[in-house]
């Protein structure tokens, strides 16, 4: 599975520029999921001229058309892929066009509507998007996604529970990470979840060091699409609270400059490495989190750690705090992978992790 960088939220029509579309690639992200009043073929259309130039995929989330065709509209099977087919054939001449997302967060009521919708994109080479709820919006969340693969037959899962609260950390991270990776290993799809970047109503903003957590996590889990919430700063008419995000009003935060770095001189070769070998599983040592499984590998002696298995000898090792530094003991030689070089170098048998920190080990032994 390739790795896949994406960007939600991006400038909104006044500031869709080949400029700005470079800024977002500088960022390290490949893949930008439209919004912010984008929501006309016109709109649309102009940035994927600016994603042509810069480079960039675009996922079109906002064609007002898909938008009422899947809540609102029911004309049977053979309207619904020929409007569809009409949506595409719109944008599909543009090199950066990706495919089309239905619907956000939908209810089980709509699974036959989206089965429809991503049969239809699909059929046109194309790629279908439908973003899940978190278990706090669904009742049984293992039912909910369940129900929608075994419905839908989906390209992909992704959905989005971001977990910096502003009274503390959500406990039910972890066990919708672990529902949606399970679910997406059993279908052999690949599963994408999106990164909290600001505050807003009930949630606070997060340093760099949650923002790197929420990535090395997912990898843990074998995620293979990291999106990011937000890029761009939604006004504040929208309600929420939003509060600044990795650009706000056209200045890049200090965030930006965390998730470029981030996303350049980690994420991308890290990914790229972890994409040679098959994600196994994951588990935590120290404290469980609800719905997480404890660490069976048997590299890691100690440390309060969430940890991936790829393949028979590598182990993606990360953090489980986000806010403290932890000691990591392994129980076996290993060396580590150096991002900057592509090369495995001896790891000693004791090392430290900053907090949202991870590696990436073999083991020699």
């Amino acid at each position: 599975m390739t790795l896949t960088i994406a960007a939600f939220w991006p400038p909104p029509p006044h500031e869709t520029t080949v400029a700005r579309y470079r800024q977002i690639a500088d960022a390290g992200v490949d893949l930008v999921i439209t919004g912010n009043y984008l929501n006309d073929a016109i709109s649309i259309r102009h940035a994927l001229n600016c994603a042509d130039e810069a480079g960039l995929g675009v996922l079109v989330a906002s064609d007002p058309r898909i938008e009422v065709l899947m809540r609102d509209l029911d004309p049977g099977e053979e309207q619904t892929r020929a409007l569809i087919g009409r949506v595409i054939d719109d944008y599909r001449d543009h090199r950066s066009f990706r495919g089309l997302s239905l619907m956000d967060e939908p209810m089980p009521d709509r699974f036959g509507r989206l089965a429809i919708g991503v049969s239809a994109v699909r059929s046109r080479g194309f790629l279908p998007y439908v973003n899940l709820f978190p278990s706090h919006a669904t009742g049984p969340y293992d039912e909910y996604v369940g129900g929608f693969v075994s419905a839908v037959r989906p390209a992909l899962l992704s959905f989005d529970r971001y977990p910096f609260l502003s009274s503390g950390d959500d406990p039910g991270y972890f066990a919708d990470l672990a529902t949606i990776r399970a679910h997406a290993a059993k279908a052999e799809v690949p599963a994408w979840m999106y990164v909290q970047t600001l505050a807003y109503d009930g949630h606070r903003t997060p340093t760099a060091a949650e923002i790197a957590w929420q990535v090395n996590t997912a990898l843990a889990y074998g995620y293979t699409g990291i999106q990011y919430f937000t890029y761009w700063t939604p006004d504040p008419s929208r309600g929420e609270g939003f509060r600044p995000a990795l650009v706000d009003d056209g200045r890049p935060t200090e965030r930006y400059a965390a998730v470029r770095e981030l996303n350049t001189r980690w994420l991308r070769p890290v990914g790229e490495e972890l994409a040679r070998r098959p994600w196994i599983s994951a588990g935590h040592t120290g404290p469980l989190p609800d719905g997480a499984r404890p660490l069976r590998d048997g590299l890691v002696a100690s440390g309060e750690v969430v940890a991936g298995r790829y393949g028979e000898r590598h182990l993606f090792v990360c953090n489980a705090r986000h806010d403290t530094a932890t000691t990591v003991t392994l129980a076996a030689r290993a060396c580590a992978f150096d991002p900057a070089t592509g090369s495995y170098d001896p790891c000693p048998a004791t090392f430290t992790l900053d907090p949202g920190a991870a590696r990436l080990l073999r083991r020699e032994s």
